[in-house]
């Protein structure tokens, strides 16, 4: 099992390889990913997958929200919590 903390490193790491910015970029855990266009929607299938792979178990589409991927938090808090060791 994943920590938070590797759950979190992940995604960021693909969040900054996806948004062209590299190491530079302001990222935070709490930056608004999509709407600071650190990422777009053709990113949301791969991101999808990555979330899957990082949890576990796959992700049910027909409860995602739009609110589940605004920042690296919302995404630990909505889907870290069955795949990752507290």
């Amino acid at each position: 099992m994943r920590s938070e903390q590797e759950f979190r490193d992940q995604l960021r790491s693909w969040i900054r390889s996806k948004s062209g910015e590299g190491e530079t970029a302001a990222l935070t855990d709490g930056t608004a990913l999509f709407e600071e266009r650190y990422l777009r929607s053709v990113h949301l299938p791969e991101l999808l997958l990555l979330l899957e792979r990082l949890c576990g178990e796959p992700i049910d589409v027909e409860e995602l929200s739009p609110r589940d991927f605004r920042s690296i938090d919302a995404m630990v808090r909505r889907y870290a919590r069955s795949g990752v060791a507290s």
